[in-house]
């Protein structure tokens, strides 16, 4: 080898010595003004990943966070209530009194217009009315009279009246057509 090659290579690295988990330092949480601030846009989003992004925290640490502290849980789920309320405030001002959609012609903005969304006012009334506006009704089927196993005993003469004539009528019309 050349002085040169020499030069170029990296040195090698020390040996990791792995260290015990009862000698690592003790690992320091998220502080309280940082899960305060989660707790703020969870409860303004509806959000876990915009909460967290928003206060600087990682995902996994806020879910460790709540699978271990029962009190920062109740947190959790009262600021995702009111962040899922919002939203749902949100979808039915944006369903009832529309969106501004801006109209463009040669690039240049000529007007606007209010436009609804009708699929989200469904979806609304989906939710809040199931029974009402449902694809998936129950579908009511009449129940069955409690007297069927009489009517169907009345009714046993009748049938068998009816065939009979039907086959009675049958072999006339073979002994016609031959």
């Amino acid at each position: 080898m050349t002085k040169s090659s020499k030069a170029r290579r990296a040195p090698a690295r020390p040996a990791r010595n792995p260290v015990s988990p009862a000698l690592e330092p003790p690992q320091r949480g998220p502080s309280a003004t940082s899960l305060k601030s989660f707790l703020h846009f969870l409860s303004r989003s509806g959000s876990v990943t915009f909460a967290a992004l928003q206060s600087r925290l990682d995902r996994r640490t806020v879910y460790r966070l709540r699978a271990n502290d029962g009190q920062f849980a109740a947190q959790w789920d009262e600021a995702l209530n009111l962040g899922i309320d919002r939203l749902q405030d949100d979808a039915m001002q944006r369903a009832l009194n529309g969106t501004e959609r801006h109209l463009w012609r040669n690039g240049k903005q000529v007007g606007s217009v209010l436009q609804y969304d009708n699929k989200l006012l469904q979806f609304l009334l989906r939710a809040h009315r199931p029974e009402i506006y449902s694809e998936k009704r129950q579908s009511a089927v009449p129940p069955l009279p409690f007297d069927l196993a009489q009517r169907l005993a009345a009714s046993a003469p009748r049938a068998d009246a009816y065939d009979a004539a039907k086959e009675k009528r049958d072999g006339k019309s073979k002994k016609q057509g031959r």
